[in-house]
């Protein structure tokens, strides 16, 4: 199936199909506030729409004195933030199905697995793990999560043995979720001769052949994908890689990708792709102008692609503002508002913006704003910030 791009006149196709019954109806979307947490934050610790939970980055701070605490003291903490948040929503850890780990330093990879590793019993979530160039308020580890209500509706997608690359910690490769599949983040290793290709071209083709074997696993297909984050380790190898991407799905069938440039990635590898897929049954209609996809929205699920804007000044208030008035825009052409946002990733170029950036998010979200993950990134020329969400009806 090719994807078409549509312009503003997307809202009253959705509003037809709404009208004709091929919309799902409108879930109940409520913020989660675990008793005693911080009320001053700009962001809710968790927003649950239907039976999925959007749970904010938690950190893992590492506190003063003469000695800091370890990472493994520093996930625990960041897992217990989780596990609050998942406690108010009336669910525990069984329920996650994706997490995205960033760490202050790689190095601290093993130390991180292992403390996250041992909230999980049984089954474990899908999982990206990336080295951010910073994270808030000097932490060592940020941990941002899905979780989903239905333990009947979650399982695990195991292609066969040899298939992928060995995993390098507690994660699985794709977890479904009703109908929606997260798959974990991979990278360019070949699993047969476990070589990584020089070329980043050739790490972003075998990550492309490696998540196809994994959708295959699930039933299901490239065009399958609604959303994609990647993530480069050399800003200059970030376009050769949306191109790759590109090239290795289709031009018609790119998802909406969110491309950031961090340190580090796990392993050799210097590209790192996840994905969301969906069951082919669930309506698809795409969103975008000018030939670029703009966002794709998934039965309830509106994915929007990473906005930067630094053409609109080099403050970071100016560049914060054309941001989500693109975003919003986007979400409009949908049938939404910024009130159905119900996740956001900020990706600054300089932590040191982050009291500016926040000043412009409470003006965005007023009330009942979404959960939220804030990292440092590599600057990719004069931009200040980089921002991607998810909104539901």
């Amino acid at each position: 199936m090719s994807r078409r791009v549509w312009g503003s006149g997307l809202a009253l196709t959705l509003l037809c199909a709404t009208l004709a019954g091929a919309q799902p109806a409108a879930s109940t979307r409520r913020v989660i506030r675990p008793a005693g947490g911080p009320a001053d934050r700009p962001y809710a610790p968790g927003v649950m729409v239907g039976k999925t939970l959007y749970i904010s980055g938690q950190l893992g701070l590492p506190g003063t004195g003469a000695t800091p605490a370890d990472l493994t003291a520093q996930t625990k903490q960041a897992m217990d933030g989780i596990g609050a948040v998942l406690t108010a929503a009336g669910l525990g850890y069984q329920h996650l199905v994706k997490c995205h780990v960033y760490l202050a330093n790689m190095d601290d990879y093993a130390a991180m697995n292992a403390a996250y590793g041992a909230h999980f019993t049984e089954r474990v979530p899908a999982r990206t793990t990336v080295q951010a160039a910073g994270l808030p308020a000097g932490a060592g580890v940020e941990i941002g999560c899905i979780g989903y209500a239905d333990l009947a509706a979650i399982s695990v997608v195991r292609p066969p043995a040899g298939a992928l690359p060995a995993p390098l910690g507690p994660y699985s490769p794709a977890v479904w979720a009703g109908d929606t599949l997260y798959v974990s983040g991979m990278g360019g290793q070949d699993p047969a001769t476990k070589a990584v290709g020089e070329a980043v071209e050739a790490q972003v083709r075998q990550t492309v052949a490696n998540i196809t074997t994994t959708l295959k696993a699930a039933g299901l297909q490239a065009t399958d994908v609604v959303h994609a984050q990647a993530y480069a380790t050399r800003v200059t190898e970030a376009d050769a890689l949306s191109a790759a991407l590109a090239a290795s799905f289709g031009a018609a069938d790119v998802p909406p990708v969110g491309l950031v440039a961090v340190p580090r990635l796990p392993g050799p590898i210097r590209a790192e792709i996840t994905f969301v897929a969906v069951r082919p049954a669930q309506a698809r209609a795409p969103i975008g102008s000018g030939g670029r996809l703009h966002g794709l929205a998934a039965g309830p699920t509106l994915y929007v692609s990473a906005e930067s804007a630094p053409e609109a000044g080099a403050g970071i208030e100016a560049q914060a503002r054309a941001v989500f008035a693109t975003l919003r825009g986007t979400l409009q052409d949908g049938g939404l508002t910024l009130r159905d946002t119900v996740s956001v990733v900020v990706y600054l170029s300089d932590l040191a913006d982050m009291a500016a950036m926040n000043t412009v998010f409470r003006e965005t979200f007023p009330t009942d704003p979404p959960a939220r993950v804030t990292i440092q990134v590599q600057p990719q020329g004069q931009e200040r910030i980089r921002v991607g969400l998810i909104a539901a009806r």
